[in-house]
């Protein structure tokens, strides 16, 4: 498991979302705000019809599920060469991480984009997103972040599945680069892995598929999920007193 400041990384959390839930729940005019800056009347967004944009989001998202998916076999090999071998292959290790780091990561996927985002809060929160709204040339309500409403019956807006993925991803080359030893690699992949990252939450935000909330809670919903996991483990190996 990578070595992480728990502390810090905990108070960040703890901040964003005191800060997240008074900002968009006491102020509700920031979420059109935001989205109206890439909204056309007469036009609605047009970067939703960017075939580039929706390319890459495209790659992004089928990237995501490949590292779902690896993971949970990385987990099982680990474990049972583990189980079979004692050390096992490479040290009981894939990539640098353990059994513990592997299973993290694919439980931040299946718990977070997985089951709490897209089969409970993108399935009941009846959110509408903002291109089906009456303030962007829609038909339905707008709502806040975080109530639960009927203007929307599936695949609502909040909170955002790809968002949730991409975070989910940003913190797999987090735990993957913690064994680099050369600091500008090491950089260089968190870099690409934040740019991939901010580009998901930018896509789906300047299209009109989500609102900045929608987005920024799918980020703490999955970074909370992460941190659960890496604090679990940290517990679970400390000395017993």
């Amino acid at each position: 498991m990578p070595k992480l400041d728990l502390i810090r990384w905990g108070y960040w959390l703890t901040f964003g979302w005191l800060f997240s839930i008074v900002l968009f729940r006491h102020f509700p005019g920031v979420d059109p705000a935001i989205t109206g800056l890439f909204y056309v009347p007469g036009a609605g967004f047009p970067l939703g019809e960017n075939a580039a944009l929706n390319l890459l989001r495209e790659v992004v998202w089928n990237a995501a599920i490949a590292v779902f998916l690896a993971s949970g076999v990385a987990w099982w090999w680990v474990a049972r060469r583990r189980s079979l071998w004692g050390r096992g292959f490479g040290g009981g290790k894939i990539s640098g991480l353990s059994n513990a780091g592997w299973r993290a990561i694919f439980a931040t996927f299946l718990l977070g984009p997985g089951l709490i985002v897209n089969a409970w809060l993108k399935s009941f929160s009846g959110r509408a997103r903002p291109a089906n709204t009456e303030l962007f040339g829609g038909t339905h309500q707008f709502t806040l972040a975080g109530d639960f409403s009927d203007q929307c019956a599936a695949n609502c807006s909040f909170v955002s599945g790809e968002v949730a993925a991409g975070t989910a991803l940003a913190v797999t080359v987090w735990f993957l680069t913690a064994a680099i030893s050369y600091r500008w690699l090491q950089q260089g992949l968190r870099a690409l892995g934040g740019l991939v990252f901010a580009f998901v939450i930018f896509q789906r935000v300047a299209t009109g598929r989500h609102f900045a909330s929608d987005a920024i809670f799918a980020v703490l919903i999955t970074a909370s999920i992460a941190w659960i996991f890496v604090a679990a483990h940290r517990v679970a190996q400390a000395p017993q007193k």
